[in-house]
């Protein structure tokens, strides 16, 4: 049985770990999946990249300075050359000689863990290997049912589920069209991930009856987002996004900072999954 991400009418919400427990750990690692595990979620969300050898690994950039201490570009090296680096000691020297994850160990930790994965596809380039050699190894790990395919590409994302049309896709919207269910919809999606700026209430409610599961992507900060998302609008936004949730039309919540993502889901009076 694959892990099932349409859970608001069970009065849940899963608490979304954004690239794992990002706050506390160096993102997109074992060590924030594991963190973020630990800490009460079940559903998180990651990035995935094929290198030069054709191993997909996890990584939100397409280059590796700003997480590690290397140089380079993933798709131009091999994974023996993004092994020479370390992916923790920058976050904190604590962290020192962590490696970048292969997906094929975070998809077999998840399947252990009965986890749910939502995986965003950053492939810029050979988008038809890519496709084939993830579609490979969700196969290999049996996989498929755990995690939610992502991607700002819908036509990359499309790619895969020609191969494997057993593969649920989630697809990013960052603008409202006139007909938004069926801009999705025509992406062949199973669920659909939303930021405030660009939903409404109309949009969530024609997802759900469509059987959409819905995933509310909330912006790291320095301070609590909403705060920032009030002082915008100049209403208060974290009344609305709360109203959302209490009338089922979130199933996933995602942030940063997994505390704050359970702070309100509390408040709207649903369990935190």
């Amino acid at each position: 049985m694959g892990f099932n991400f349409n859970v608001s009418e069970q009065g849940i919400i899963l608490a979304n770990s954004h690239r794992g427990y990002n706050t506390k750990y160096p993102e997109n690692t074992m060590h924030a999946f594991i963190g973020a595990f630990k800490e009460g979620t079940h559903s998180i969300e990651l990035d995935i990249a094929m290198t030069k050898d054709e191993k997909i690994v996890v990584i939100h950039d397409f280059s590796i300075e700003r997480v590690s201490n290397g140089e380079g570009y993933v798709e131009q090296m091999t994974l023996a050359e993004l092994r020479q680096y370390d992916f923790g000691v920058k976050f904190s020297p604590e962290f020192k000689n962590t490696q970048i994850p292969e997906l094929r160990d975070v998809l077999n930790w998840a399947v252990e863990n009965k986890l749910g994965l939502i995986v965003e596809a950053k492939q810029r380039r050979n988008h038809q290997r890519f496709a084939k050699v993830l579609v490979s190894l969700l196969q290999e790990t049996k996989s498929v049912d755990n995690i939610l395919l992502l991607g700002f590409d819908h036509v990359l994302i499309n790619k895969v589920k020609t191969l494997l049309p057993e593969i649920k896709l989630q697809v990013v919207t960052l603008a409202r069209y006139n007909d938004q269910l069926s801009a999705v919809l025509g992406s062949n999606a199973s669920s659909v991930c939303v930021e405030y700026h660009y939903v409404g209430k109309e949009d969530l409610i024609a997802y759900k009856k469509a059987g959409l599961s819905v995933r509310l992507y909330i912006h790291e900060s320095k301070e609590p987002i909403l705060k920032v998302y009030n002082r915008k609008y100049g209403y208060d936004v974290e009344s609305e996004i709360i109203s959302w949730l209490q009338e089922g039309l979130i199933d996933m919540l995602s942030h940063d900072d997994i505390p704050y993502l359970k702070e309100l889901i509390n408040k709207a009076g649903k369990k935190a999954y």
